[in-house]
């Protein structure tokens, strides 16, 4: 018989490590998903053995759908529109780089190290594999980025490229789940299944936006959050019901039109009215409306933290070192995607050495991997729950190797540097210094 009391006692401490990591991370810079990852690890079955996974079976698919599509929504908050458009082409380029060298890397590993270990996994299944450890993680760059003083450029293209990945992995992944389902491949297919997916959930993601917006705005005029959860998932069911896997991206359109509504709406008032002044106002953003508050916008930040709490301990929990072939190939992944982040050398040769090394630090696999590593266990694929160890592996292991490059990186960095073209005290402070001294200097010499 489940003991609630317990249960809700763990829950609580569980959050409250999360809290208390989550402080770790904004004092020395170590990832606050990495102690969440080691707690689950120690609680679980192969240390205390506090949680057991077979209670867990039930609730686990419901749990992480949801965490992915909320993750999602909540992510597009950290996208600009004027950002997104004006890094877009740039971001565009770097993500689909880096996505096919490391989705070509990770399945090639798999393949070969499969026909090595005798464990006779397809090429299907391989480049699944590549595909959901293609895209660096959203969860872990951004949180990285929002700790550095680093130019707002630098912070779109990271930011949006983190996003667009988690994209690619979804796509991607459940792209090949559906071939795999079918038994049949073919490019001509493979690509509208492709396109399906993305005119669906961007359809559904920006009309659903648009009627939340006027509802906001001439019917509720109050902004109540769970109605907003609800109205979320509903858009997931209704997208998903009509392209299978178009669900979690209609949550990110959705996100993406709420968060930048007040820009939108001016837009179409623009575009409505025939005075020119007003259309240069409009163009600016100032006419529009806001539907979403910074209360509310922090509401959502705090469900996310305490989805990816708990997510990353349900990874701890999964993460499995008795399968020796998995901790190998897991580990071998790891290190090949590492040193295949530095190909991006080639596109970033414009960049000061420091933002280059920063890009090439951010590496790390998280949310979305794990997400659809149970998805695919849920469909019962062929070797569905090897492919799932090496994901927690590589997880676990690319978050430490990340956080290293990026501790060593911070540390080469300036002390500051503009954000959002705003510079920090400390510059002031040094600029206003030597002022100083220049007025000394010349004023002895009018002495002298």
């Amino acid at each position: 018989m489940i003991d609630v009391t317990l249960i809700l006692f763990g829950a609580s401490l569980i959050l409250f490590f999360g809290f208390f990591a989550g402080w770790v991370f904004k004092k020395i810079s170590v990832p606050d998903v990495l102690f969440l990852i080691i707690l689950g690890f120690v609680i679980g079955p192969n240390v205390l053995n506090y949680i057991s996974l077979e209670s867990l079976g039930s609730i686990a698919p419901v749990f992480t759908t949801f965490t992915l599509l909320f993750l999602l929504f909540d992510g597009a908050f950290n996208i600009n529109l004027s950002s997104l458009i004006r890094e877009f082409s740039s971001s565009f380029v770097l993500t689909m780089f880096n996505f096919i060298i490391s989705t070509l890397v990770v399945g090639v590993i798999v393949y070969v190290f499969g026909l090595i270990f005798g464990l006779d996994i397809s090429i299907l299944v391989s480049l699944l594999t590549g595909f959901l450890l293609g895209g660096v993680s959203s969860s872990f760059v951004i949180p990285v980025l929002q700790q550095m003083k680093i130019k707002e450029k630098l912070y779109s293209l990271l930011t949006l490229e983190s996003a667009l990945t988690d994209v690619f992995c979804i796509v991607g992944s459940l792209t090949i789940l559906e071939i795999i389902s079918i038994g049949s491949f073919g490019l001509k297919a493979t690509m509208t299944q492709i396109a399906s997916i993305f005119a669906v959930a961007g359809l559904i993601g920006i009309i659903g936006g648009i009627i939340w917006i006027v509802l906001i705005v001439h019917l509720f005029k109050e902004h109540n959050y769970m109605i907003t959860i609800a109205y979320l998932i509903l858009l997931f069911v209704f997208a998903d019901f009509l392209v299978s896997g178009s669900g979690a991206l209609s949550a990110l359109f959705f996100g993406l039109m709420l968060k930048n509504s007040k820009q939108l709406s001016s837009i179409i008032k623009g575009i409505t009215t025939r005075d020119a002044r007003e259309k240069k106002k409009a163009l600016k953003g100032e006419l529009g409306v806001s539907v979403t508050t910074p209360s509310e916008q922090y509401f959502y930040h705090q469900i996310s933290f305490f989805l990816k709490t708990f997510f990353f301990v349900y990874i701890g929990l999964l993460l499995d070192l008795t399968d020796t072939n998995a901790l190998i190939i897991g580990a071998i992944i790891s290190v090949a995607v590492m040193f295949s982040r530095t190909a991006s050398n080639i596109l970033t040769k414009a960049m000061e050495g420091n933002d280059r090394a920063l890009v090439n630090s951010m590496f790390a696999r998280g949310l979305a991997a794990a997400a659809i590593a149970q998805l695919a266990i849920t469909a019962q694929i062929p070797h569905a729950l090897f492919v799932a160890k090496v994901s927690y592996v590589v997880i676990t292991l690319t978050i430490v190797l990340s956080s290293i490059k990026v501790f060593f990186v911070k540390r080469r960095m300036p002390d500051v540097q503009e954000i959002s073209g705003v510079k920090s005290t400390k510059v002031k402070k040094r600029k206003s210094s030597s002022k100083k001294k220049v007025t000394r200097k010349v004023s002895s010499k009018k002495k002298s």
